[in-house]
Order: structure tokens, then C-alpha cells, then sequence
């Protein structure tokens, strides 16, 4: 299983339990009160938070330490609204890290730039003003998400080694890994009550790989009527 294919207060009010080391959260966004604003409501025990105010910081800063998810604006330069800088960075941090949870802020709702984003591979968007608790909740659970998503590459790197050191080895896919997968999907369908589509999008994959896991792990559902994406 591939990583790309796997699958609004001034402070938390919204308890959770505490990680046993803080979520780290990388926050993008050209405005100092809005960077100054995020910092303040995710203070605390749960999260430490990286900020920076332009895309180019981003991508550097993506690709010089490791986060857990990201929270990242769609637009950067005054007068502009059609995200087309947040859409690219979306693509550039997909290239960069696939497995790093990427959700995008807008102050301009728009339907087509939410889509896009989500083609991209954003897992979700925020309108400016937010709501504090449910960004609290959305950011916690994409950053456990990226969290687990970042052991299945390190299992996938172990098992590569491993495989390139006895490459005529059968063996299958370690039994970690294996475990690893099946929680992730279990999960992600207990989150959204059993809906295949949006637990998909919350893995990163298509409904049709989905499916093909459900079906591995033994895990039950309900196959949606419309095609597989």
C-alpha cells in the first residue's frame, strides 16, 4: 500500500486526549493577525505550531522538518482571489510530502476552488471566520491521520530494504504494516459512519482501492451505487 494511495475563541475548547508528543501543525497564511490568531487558539499541551506567510516558506519548510498536518491559505497577494497560489501549493506539498494532511482556508467561498483544492489533494476547507472547535477537532484528526500515515511509510521504507536485501524473497508485506492499514481504514469508516466516498477522500484514495481493502481487512460495508472513482 502506497502513501499517496492509502489510503473558530483564543484557545482549545474542545478537549481531546493529549498525544504522547504534541501534533505539529504547519500554518500558511500572508496575514500576521490570522498567523497570530491560529498560534493562540492551538496553544497548548496538544499541538506546537510552525507559521509562515508565504508559499515558497512553505515548501521549504515541508521539505526541512516533518509535520503531522497543514493549514494552509488560498490566496497571497492583495486583490487576488482565485487561489490559484494556494491550488499550486496544494500540488507542490502533495509532490513534496503525500502523505502530509493538507487543509485549505479561504476568506472567499467558492465551490469550484473547493473542488479544486480537493482534486488536488486537500482533505478539506475552512471559510474564514472559522469555527474554533470544529477547526480544533478537523486539524487534530487530519494531524492523527497524518501521523499514522507517516508510520506506513516508514513500515513501507523497511519493507523496500528489506525486500531489496533478499529480492527473491516471497514474503508478504510485514504484519505491522498490514495492522497499520486495517486500523487506518477501520477508523476513517467508524468516523463517517460507514460512508465509503468520504472515507475515501479522508485516506486519499479512490473508492475502488477502498473497497479493496474493506475487503482485505474483512472489514464490513455497503458498496455505494455510483461508479468508483
Amino acid at each position: 500500500m502506497h502513501v499517496d494511495a492509502v489510503l473558530e475563541r483564543s484557545g482549545p475548547t474542545t478537549a481531546g486526549p493529549v498525544p504522547a508528543t504534541p501534533y505539529r501543525l504547519l500554518v500558511v497564511d500572508d496575514q500576521r493577525e490570522i498567523l497570530d490568531a491560529v498560534r493562540l487558539l492551538f496553544t497548548g499541551a496538544e499541538f506546537t505550531i510552525t507559521t509562515v506567510g508565504s508559499p515558497a516558506s512553505a515548501l521549504a519548510q515541508v521539505k526541512s522538518m516533518a509535520f503531522d498536518a497543514s493549514l494552509i491559505d488560498l490566496n497571497y497577494e492583495q486583490g487576488r482571489t482565485t487561489g490559484e497560489q494556494g491550488l499550486e501549493l496544494v500540488t507542490a506539498i502533495r509532490a513534496a510530502v503525500p502523505s502530509l494532511p493538507i487543509i485549505v482556508m479561504t476568506a472567499w467561498g467558492s465551490s469550484d476552488v473547493a473542488l479544486a483544492a480537493i482534486r488536488r489533494g486537500a482533505r478539506d476547507i475552512v471559510e474564514k471566520p472559522w469555527d474554533d472547535d470544529r477547526l480544533i477537532a478537523l486539524m487534530r484528526t487530519q494531524a492523527e491521520l497524518g501521523r499514522a500515515l507517516a508510520r506506513v511509510s516508514e513500515l513501507e521504507s523497511e519493507n523496500d530494504r528489506l525486500r531489496a536485501r533478499h529480492p527473491d524473497a516471497t514474503a508478504p508485506p510485514s504484519t505491522k504494516l498490514f495492522e497499520v492499514e486495517g486500523h487506518l481504514v477501520r477508523q476513517a469508516m467508524e468516523r463517517h459512519q460507514g460512508n465509503v466516498s468520504r472515507a475515501a477522500r479522508t485516506l486519499g484514495l479512490s473508492r475502488s482501492a477502498l473497497y479493496r481493502r474493506l475487503e482485505r481487512h474483512k472489514i464490513p460495508h455497503n458498496r455505494e451505487e455510483h461508479p468508483a472513482g
